[in-house]
């Protein structure tokens, strides 16, 4: 979170001995394109332009050029597209624009201090053949001050053609020669103008896409010599001198992989090499264990990870690995090719448990690129697993294919969606053999042979209340008709602390066409609260029950005469100008309806518009009257996205305060209908009309993969400050089997738990017998309201621990009578982690204070932003109980930000991170 120190001058390597090539005519070239959201220009009054987006910093600068320049900021990953013009025109132009991981200034870490970085790019770029440009890993340290550059591709020129260059030796690292040097400068850094020192990797076989191990690259500099310090920022960077080009990176920062001590071979000048290293005194390479957390193992697939400490092969922690969706999906963990040299021979090894009630396959497997670029999965080892037993998978003489890059290795279950469990993994010298034995560790029986394939986190809860599990996260809702909250208004109320009107609050139940005729004066549509509607908001007042509105604009059940003339079902279709105030006296009648009614109701959300786009291109609806067959009126009358804005506009004017405004659609996750509803709600929302995005989730076991779903949930929630409610959940069960199903289930809630923009979380009914989907028995409970399968698998995903329990942004729900609706006090906390959390804004100065509830025995406090897909420390030293970040900061950046303390030496980093706040500068 601290800001960004510009950078005013051209970059030492650019304002070397550069030079400039004969002038020639411009290559030819395709316009590249990309979909993105955030567009940054540059002019000769406005050289630059700083922030973050989406977890990565960005920069674009230039200067000495009467052009422009732009950055556009991917949304989907932290690349960017550029272009830019700054010669040959006389002027000495100069340009870049990057994008990364950024600490700023004083960072007490050096990269030893964190896992190895990676970088996974692809660059289609070109530059003219006048000056020279470059596609790099740019980046600066302090300690001594170094500005550094892992230049993969050039045009023109090079610091190798620098004459006061000096040449260090050269190294092998992700499947090439880089030749290092150095060069000591004088001019502008991050600590103003000043002696500093630049370290070059030059890739000698350039490529434009590919993976980046630039730790390895640090290691090799200190193996000559070239000592790293404290780091400043890693970036990818695309620069420019005197030349003239355009570039579109895709780009992905990762922080982890192998733990291998060996160096990357540095070899002074006498060459390359492709040395196997040295690995430690034990002869392995890393060892997993889990005993302090996942480490850089991460999920596969839709699968997640978690510690666990029931099952365990050696110490007290094992990983388990839930939410498969299919057989590849499973435990994984990137390797460097620096360490674990292709051509050559390694020992892999693991404990692997299983409890999916029967015997099934376990695999080790390597995923690599061969030389041709092409993906390619090789058995490291295979065995039968028998049911609660931990298993030893192990080879002790495997050879990673030559010309591999990008290796990945994973464990799966290769015919099964089991739930599963790894420990002891172990990475070593070629012929030694890991201590496990199939048969030995820890097993915890109170899960065998349950045949779920959830293993020991299944809890078999069948009373917990889903509001209570959950009450960490989001709210959590179900759709109602007034029958069941009559019928059955306990199991509700023990469920759900948000519920919404299936078809009670849409227009074709409270317009009233009689009323309208007699005193709508043709623009005025008047409404009316019938009984059912009365019925379900009586109850939710009654035991303050929070209230999610369905919906106001709607193609369908919306009656025909609401577009028509004089409110006749036989009348001319009206006019926009007429249409417009209809829109806008439907909404505040509507609103001021249920306030006359119910003033103290907790209408906290509304969908205002629905459903306005094709599923099969995401294209505005077809105009036409026949709403029940997907034509819609509004657009037969408009033609356009305005009358969605202009009904968002209505919405904000007359909403209760406190009540956030939603666009709602179905297969929202769908290729061009994702883009569509992702750039209308960007557009509304920065217009200060809407506050998020309703993902209905009508799903299906063959549909979409949870990969796909969460793709939708990360495009959208990349929107800064914006909300995500999933409001009609349910899953058809499309012939799975009862375990495929309930796997299924926990890996789509899983991606919805990940996700911080989600704020609530309804199923569409109670149960398979109320749902309008029954014949594929869709929900968590059957006809008979009993809990099933993936009632089951879906609880697991929240420790126990944790339920009941508030995530530190409103009041709890399970405390007192049981009956707990979100809207009563908490069950407070143990006094490991801060509570009561409150932030300050400065506009002037852009800067949040963040005051807390001081924690007994507590002797410091920590600061952790979650940036680039990982919680960041930002310090760890706060003596009080209040922190305020460094001045200006980004207006309108949105972060996620944890508080944890010390108490007896343990920092309670789990109760920190589930307690989060999310903050938006201003």
């Amino acid at each position: 979170m601290k800001n960004f120190v510009p950078k005013r001058a051209v970059s030492a390597l650019i304002a070397g001995m550069m030079i400039t090539a004969p002038a020639a005519p411009m290559i030819s070239r395709t316009v590249i394109t990309v979909s993105a959201a955030k567009q940054l220009t540059t002019s000769p009054s406005h050289t630059q332009e700083v922030g973050w987006y989406n977890d990565y910093h960005h920069e674009i600068w230039q200067a000495d050029t009467p052009n422009s320049s732009t950055m556009t900021l991917h949304d989907n990953d932290g690349g960017f597209s550029t272009s830019w013009k700054c010669g040959p025109n006389n002027s000495r132009g100069n340009f870049l624009a990057r994008r990364g991981l950024y600490w700023g200034l004083n960072n007490p870490k050096t990269y030893k201090n964190y896992g190895n970085f990676y970088c996974d790019y692809d660059c289609s770029w070109y530059a003219g053949s006048s000056g020279n440009s470059r596609i790099c890993i740019y980046g600066w340290a302090q300690n001594p001050l170094v500005e550094y550059y892992i230049i993969e591709d050039w045009k023109n020129w090079s610091p190798a053609q620098d004459p006061s260059a000096q040449y260090k030796g050269s190294v092998t690292i992700d499947g090439s020669q880089y030749k290092i040097y150095t060069s000591a400068r004088n001019s502008y850094t991050i600590e103003g103008n000043k002696n500093f020192t630049q370290y070059i990797s030059i890739r000698q076989n350039t490529r434009t896409k590919g993976t980046i191990s630039v730790t390895e690259h640090f290691k090799a500099w200190e193996n000559l010599g070239m000592k790293m310090g404290n780091l400043y920022e890693v970036a990818f960077n695309v620069e420019g001198w005197e030349s003239d080009g355009q570039a579109d990176v895709n780009l992905k920062f990762r922080e982890g992989g192998s733990s291998g001590t060996g160096s990357t071979g540095g070899t002074g000048s006498t060459g390359s090499t492709t040395t196997v290293p040295n690995p430690d005194s034990n002869g392995d390479y890393f060892t997993s264990t889990f005993e302090n957390g996942a480490g850089n193992w991460e999920g596969r697939g839709a699968a997640s990870v978690a510690v666990d400490s029931k099952n365990y092969y050696g110490g007290s922690k094992s990983l388990y690995v839930s939410g498969r969706t299919s057989n590849w999906h499973g435990a994984s963990i990137p390797l460097s090719t620096s360490t674990f040299v292709p051509g050559n021979s390694f020992s892999f090894s693991t404990g692997v448990l299983q409890k999916s009630g029967s015997s099934t396959s376990m695999k080790m497997t390597m995923q690599y690129t061969d030389s041709s670029g092409t993906e390619q999965y090789d058995e490291v080892a295979s065995a039968t697993a028998q049911n609660g037993k931990w298993t030893k998978l192990e080879n002790t003489s495997y050879k990673i294919p030559s010309g591999a890059s990008n290796l990945v290795l994973y464990v799966e279950a290769p015919d099964s969606l089991t739930d599963f469990y790894i420990d002891n993994v172990q990475a070593s010298k070629a012929g030694k053999s890991s201590s496990v034995t199939t048969g030995g560790g820890k097993v915890d029986s109170s899960s065998s042979g349950t045949g779920s394939g959830t293993g020991s986190s299944e809890v078999n809860t069948s009373d917990a209340g889903l509001k209570d599990v959950f009450s960490t996260e989001f709210k959590v809702g179900t759709a109602v008709s007034s029958y069941e909250v009559s019928s059955h208004p306990d199991f509700i109320r023990k469920h759900f602390n948000s519920i919404t009107p299936e078809n009670e609050l849409k227009p074709d139940n409270i317009l009233d066409q009689n009323a309208s005729k007699s005193y709508g004066n043709n623009v005025n549509p008047q409404v009316k609260l019938p009984s059912n509607l009365k019925t379900i908001l009586d109850f939710a007042v009654k035991y303050n029950i929070p209230v999610r509105g369905h919906t106001l604009i709607w193609h369908s059940q919306t009656p025909d005469w609401f577009f028509r003339q004089n409110f006749d079902s036989n009348g001319s279709v009206v006019s926009q100008s007429v249409m417009d105030q209809r829109m806008e006296n439907f909404i505040k009648n509507t609103f001021k309806m249920i306030k006359d009614n119910y003033p103290t109701l907790k209408l906290y959300a509304y969908d205002v518009v629905n459903e306005a786009f094709e599923v099969s291109n995401g294209n505005l609806r077809q105009a036409g009257m026949n709403g029940a067959y997907g034509q819609s009126p509004y657009m037969a009358i408009y033609g356009s996205d305005s009358y969605m804005q202009k009904a968002f506009a209505y919405a904000r004017k007359y909403a209760p305060s406190d009540c956030k405004l939603f666009y709602n659609d179905f297969n929202e996750y769908d290729d061009g209908k994702v883009t569509s509803i992702y750039n209308f709600c960007k557009k509304v929302h920065e217009a200060g009309n809407l506050d998020g995005i309703g993902m209905q989730s009508h799903l299906g076991t063959n549909y979409p993969d949870a990969s796909r779903y969460k793709n939708a949930l990360d495009l959208f929630s990349s929107i800064p400050g914006i909300e995500i409610h999933v409001t009609e959940l349910d899953v058809m069960q499309k012939g799975a089997s009862d375990s495929a199903f309930a796997s299924y289930y926990k890996g789509i809630v899983q991606n919805i738990v990940n996700c911080d923009a989600v704020t609530s979380l309804t199923w569409w009914g109670t149960n398979d017998g109320m749902s309008w989907r029954k014949s594929d028995t869709p929900l968590l409970f059957d006809s008979s309201y009993k809990p099933k399968q993936a009632y089951s698998s879906v609880i697991s995903i929240i420790p126990t621990s944790l339920w009941g329990k508030t995530n530190g942004n409103e009041t709890g729900n399970g405390n007192g009578n049981g009956n707990g609706n979100g809207n009563e006090t908490g069950n407070g906390n143990s006094n490991t982690y801060p509570t009561n959390i409150k932030v300050n804004y400065d506009s002037y100065y852009h800067q949040v204070q963040f005051v807390w509830d001081k924690v007994q025995d507590a002797d410091k406090y920590g600061i952790a932003v979650y940036l680039a897909g990982k919680w960041r420390v930002q310090t760890s030293n706060i003596s009080s109980n209040s922190y305020v970040t460094p001045k200006n900061l980004t207006p309108g950046m949105s972060y996620k930000v944890a508080i944890a303390a010390r108490v007896n030496g343990h920092w309670d980093t789990t109760s920190a991170i589930n307690n989060a706040v999310n903050v938006t500068i201003r």
